[in-house]
């Protein structure tokens, strides 16, 4: 198998349309938004962090709990490991403790400093739902919650909320990163990222549990069915910020495609069903680590192909979104997709 290796002629078609995509993308957002129900993105880090420590005490603590339920619960315990008795003075202490601690008001000043507002992302966010909105008839809007998790996760679900870690997109340079952090996760720790990521969060978290079959092919369609997700609610955003692929990796993908499927066909990935055998190209990383594969390749190849063979159902079937979205049936949609790039 002989994957393209020169791209240089459709790296420089595509960064002519990346460069007009970008131009008039957020313009356009932006006025459609105008004229859709507005969606506001609850700022949980600043009530959980006031400027005044001397307002932090059990009462505070109380009223936030109150305020928050789920989700403080939820952040509480997931997020920032703590005892889940809320009552127990031993949480209060531990959290006044977290809430008071200097290096996380320090992260708290970068953030607020990054994000004064978040009024792209909620102009974003309410073109997007108000399309989620019409494709799935019976679905609640999410509520959408801004927090700080300290670098340990991008987003969170709990219940109809979507938890959006605002100190995991401070920007590429930004000086406190952890040092292991890859560069190639730091390239997509930027702004433009939250909300398509906060998209897909919110497609896993109503999805996820269509994932009882184990084989290589419904992990594929399903991560593709994510991207497509996201993808129809909203089209304005760019491909690239869809899938985390650089412009070079984006442009490889699509001139390798017929390849991409050749190598999965040839190599027997389809049915696989252990895990260590197909999560390479699943996993992000700076490139696709396997035989075969060259290093200019994107990372998660196979999340790349289980996104054309859902575009291509989508095309065949004529089925909207939320049918597509509750189609579980991987050999099915495999099947009827007659999927053969050329």
């Amino acid at each position: 198998m002989q994957f393209i290796n020169s791209f240089s002629k459709i790296t420089n078609i595509f960064l002519v349309l990346f460069f007009i995509s970008s131009c008039g993308g957020d313009k356009t957002i932006k006025e459609q938004a105008e004229k859709v129900t507005p969606i506001s993105i609850i700022r949980f880090e600043q009530d959980l962090i006031p400027a005044d420590t001397n307002l932090v005490n059990a009462a505070f603590f109380n009223n936030l709990n109150i305020k928050y339920k789920t989700f403080y619960i939820g952040y509480c315990e997931n997020t920032l490991g703590l005892l889940p008795q809320i009552n127990d003075p031993d949480y209060a202490k531990s959290i006044s403790g977290f809430v008071k601690f200097e290096g996380i008001r320090f992260l708290k000043h970068d953030v607020d400093s990054v994000f004064p507002n978040l009024n792209d992302e909620e102009a974003a966010l309410s073109l997007a739902m108000d399309r989620y909105k019409k494709e799935f008839k019976n679905a609640s809007v999410p509520q959408f919650i801004s927090y700080l998790s300290e670098f340990i996760e991008s987003q969170c679900a709990y219940d109809s909320i979507i938890g959006i870690s605002l100190d995991m997109y401070l920007g590429k340079d930004y000086l406190y990163y952890p040092e292991n952090f890859p560069g190639f996760m730091r390239a997509k720790m930027q702004r433009n990222y939250i909300v398509p990521n906060t998209l897909k969060s919110l497609a896993i978290a109503n999805f996820d549990r269509q994932l009882k079959d184990k084989r290589f092919l419904a992990y594929m369609l399903f991560e593709g069915k994510v991207r497509y997700f996201a993808k129809k609610l909203l089209p304005e955003i760019n491909d690239t910020l869809i899938f985390g692929y650089t412009n070079k990796q984006m442009a490889w993908c699509n001139e390798s495609e017929s390849q991409l499927w050749e190598y999965i066909i040839e190599k027997k990935l389809l049915y696989q069903k252990n895990p260590s055998e197909y999560m390479r190209f699943l996993t992000d990383g700076p490139f696709t680590s396997a035989d075969g594969i060259p290093q200019e390749s994107a990372p998660m190849i196979g999340t790349y192909t289980g996104y054309k063979i859902i575009e291509n159902y989508a095309d065949k079937s004529g089925a909207s979104l939320e049918e597509i979205m509750n189609e579980a049936d991987w050999d099915k949609i495999l099947k009827e997709s007659k999927y053969r790039p050329k």
